[in-house]
């Protein structure tokens, strides 16, 4: 598999315009300690702790979790807070499913046993095969030779995610999480009480449910992240399909693409949603297409949360900072322009470094983008930060770099 480190390269290509002056002394990532990578209030919580040292590779971090309910590993900061949320929400689940009226109902049904599933789903089916996976292979000028042959087992399996009942949708909305996440733990407990419900030996409404301990006060969700919810809630999989279809054909995306990605079994249906959502709100802004071409060859849920977060930012920024006009793809790589005449780079970046290849094979951002308006300036936008030299580096070269955009605009983990 490639590394991250091709990523951070892969990434840093478009990120800088090369001038005439001297690259400044070249920096290697190195892992960092829990207290350096993350502020104090997400390093542990009641019934998890991040462990040391973090892995840090000049694109992503990756973490590793250890709970009262078993250990998690994750990438990026936007799934370390979706896992963190999880973990609470399990916490809370299991207070249903171990508790006397739950079990009680169980014993009720005396006739119908019940028997929970123990080979739970935990994480989305490869849609590529022969290929190495992770955020680094989109950087790597695949697309042309990838294959698209599919496991023959990975219809089954996207049928079986999809199966989601609308009791087990309810619990889940109840407590903030996506009812299609890859957390197995979520899963297992979600999926009790879905199969309960389905027998008709539990009935009570997710509404009735209290929410206690002090963690309760997580559920403080934007109004944005609450609509999703609401969706998810009370659409079936078919339905949200539906609502994406009629979306993407307002946006003026062909029927054949449009079919591509919505058949592409790597999106959960969350995060189609927030894709096509976050797309079809950058009114008519051209080349669109070419960004689900783009994500088409996600292959993983790393890859599948980068192209959807790209699109957050994008809609973030088209919404609340100005219009974007349309979208050039370099590689995977989106870069936006403005009406005002900026190109707009989004990132969903951890942490970010100034390397040599970043230096190197930079230039062609500027030796290359063009488009109506383009007034020669750049802004780069990142989740994350960047070093101080990568920072000092990209604005002398004329880039602005915006970080942690997350709190100037809505994205939803």
């Amino acid at each position: 598999m490639r590394s991250w480190k091709r990523v951070a390269a892969g990434c840093m290509t478009v990120l800088a315009a090369v001038g005439s002056a001297a690259a400044a002394d070249y920096e290697t990532q190195t892992d960092k300690p829990v207290s350096q990578a993350l502020p104090p209030e997400r390093t542990a919580g009641p019934d998890y702790k991040v462990t040391d040292p973090v892995v840090a590779d000049g694109y992503m971090y990756r973490f590793k979790v250890t709970s009262t309910y078993g250990p998690f590993d994750v990438t990026g900061t936007g799934a370390l807070r979706k896992l963190q949320h999880e973990i609470w929400a399990i916490g809370q689940l299991k207070n249903v499913t171990k508790s006397e009226a739950f079990l009680k109902s169980l014993k009720d049904q005396a006739g119908k046993p019940l028997v929970f599933a123990k080979d739970v789903i935990t994480k989305p089916v490869d849609t590529l095969t022969g290929i190495p996976k992770g955020v680094g292979r989109l950087f790597g000028n695949i697309t042309t030779s990838v294959t698209t042959t599919r496991n023959p087992s990975q219809e089954s399996r996207t049928k079986e995610v999809l199966l989601v009942g609308s009791f087990k949708r309810d619990y889940a909305v109840r407590f903030g999480v996506d009812p299609y996440s890859s957390n197995a733990v979520l899963q297992e407990e979600l999926d009790k009480i879905g199969n309960a419900a389905a027998l008709g030996s539990w009935t009570a409404s997710a509404a009735m449910i209290p929410i206690s301990g002090p963690a309760s006060s997580v559920i403080t969700a934007t109004s944005l992240s609450k609509s999703f919810n609401n969706i998810l809630s009370t659409e079936p999989p078919s339905r949200i399909r539906i609502i994406n279809e009629e979306k993407l054909k307002q946006m003026g995306i062909g029927a054949d693409l449009a079919q591509r990605y919505l058949d592409q079994p790597v999106y959960t249906p969350r995060q189609s949603l927030l894709l096509v959502d976050s797309l079809a709100r950058l009114g008519a802004a051209s080349g669109r297409d070419a960004y689900l071409t783009a994500a088409l060859v996600a292959a993983d849920e790393v890859e599948a949360n980068f192209f959807v977060n790209t699109a957050q930012i994008l809609r973030g920024y088209h919404e609340t900072h100005g219009q974007i006009t349309g979208l050039t793809m370099v590689g995977a790589v989106t870069v936006a322009q403005t009406k005002a005449g900026s190109a707009v780079i989004p990132f969903a970046l951890d942490y970010g470094v100034w390397t040599a290849n970043a230096d190197r094979l930079s230039q062609s951002m500027k030796a290359t983008y063009r488009a109506p308006r383009f007034n020669g300036t750049f802004q780069l936008w990142v989740t994350g930060s960047l070093s101080p030299t990568a920072k000092q580096e990209l604005q002398a070269r004329g880039f602005s770099v915006v970080e942690q955009v997350s709190s100037q605009i809505d994205v939803v983990d």
